[in-house]
């Protein structure tokens, strides 16, 4: 016959057993939800409605659409958002979020019509229905080693985030800096319509902790969405360990998308679809 403090030993076990698998349950549920998209630049298809059709030909669910403030096929012209939202359904792909990517040659510090193009990108995410745009610092517009651009960085954010703000739309932040300064910078700004576009890839080259980085940022629900990223190399080739990357990514409940970039190694597409393969089996192992 068991005795009562064995009894309780074991009951209490069960229990305890019956919470790791609950939560680890949960964590997998969550990880199969997550949709996988690629950059536009990636298609060879920079803000162009063609990537819907190469992305649906590749076996992705989403594009990453650059939005290019002018131009013919600028999206701030409501007829192109027509052309957009028309491949995007035809195809059956989505658009993930948007991306700003001219701010790395015309930098948002220093272009004088940078705050008229973001404010228009905004208008356009509510005609779109999109929910973020990426605001990159990368090349001339560099925060992280040009750091005399931080401060016209931040006040031209407080003008700008009231407006994102109320249409309920996130500016997420793409940059060299550290998780801790990615902080510094949105409290500077004082608005929750900022976020960290994180980059596994970027944070590796500047020798962060992605995985210390990737919870403190998760904690504070900052992370808002994701790229996929190896230099020079196909996904699982390198040295991130992207399987503890999911991992992180359960722990802080993290619900976006995770999105392709680069990562190719001899023929692209043959690149691409290797990279799809991978995480899909990340996801569904």
């Amino acid at each position: 016959m068991i005795n009562r403090r064995a009894f309780l030993k074991l009951t209490a076990g069960s229990l305890f057993l019956t919470d790791a698998v609950s939560l680890f349950a949960a964590s997998t549920q969550l990880r199969k939800s997550w949709k996988i998209g690629i950059c536009d630049w990636d298609l060879k298809a920079t803000g162009l409605p063609t990537s819907f059709a190469i992305a649906k030909e590749l076996g992705f669910e989403g594009v990453q659409v650059t939005y290019q403030p002018d131009g013919p096929d600028s999206l701030a012209l409501k007829t192109n958002c027509t052309r957009f939202m028309e491949a995007s359904k035809l195809s059956g792909v989505s658009i993930a979020s948007f991306c700003i990517g001219t701010f790395n040659s015309r930098p948002l510090a220093t272009t004088p019509e940078a705050e008229k193009w973001v404010a228009e990108c905004i208008e356009t995410m509510v005609e779109m229905n999109i929910d973020q745009v990426l605001v990159p610092f990368f090349g001339r517009a560099d925060i992280n080693d040009n750091k005399a651009q931080q401060p016209i960085v931040i006040e031209k954010l407080k003008r700008l985030a009231p407006l994102a703000e109320k249409n309920r739309k996130t500016l997420a932040i793409e940059s060299y800096l550290s998780a801790e300064d990615h902080l510094k910078l949105f409290e500077a700004v004082g608005s929750n319509a900022l976020r960290t576009y994180y980059d596994v890839q970027n944070s590796r080259n500047k020798s962060y902790d992605i995985f210390h980085e990737m919870e403190l940022l998760g904690k504070n629900k900052l992370i808002s969405q994701i790229h996929f990223k190896e230099d020079r190399r196909r996904l699982g080739e390198g040295e991130i360990n992207f399987s503890k990357v999911c991992e992180t990514l359960e722990k802080i409940g993290y619900n976006g998308w995770v999105v392709i970039e680069s990562s190719t190694q001899g023929d692209w597409k043959e690149s691409q679809s290797a990279n799809l393969q991978f995480i899909k089996k990340l996801l569904n192992g």
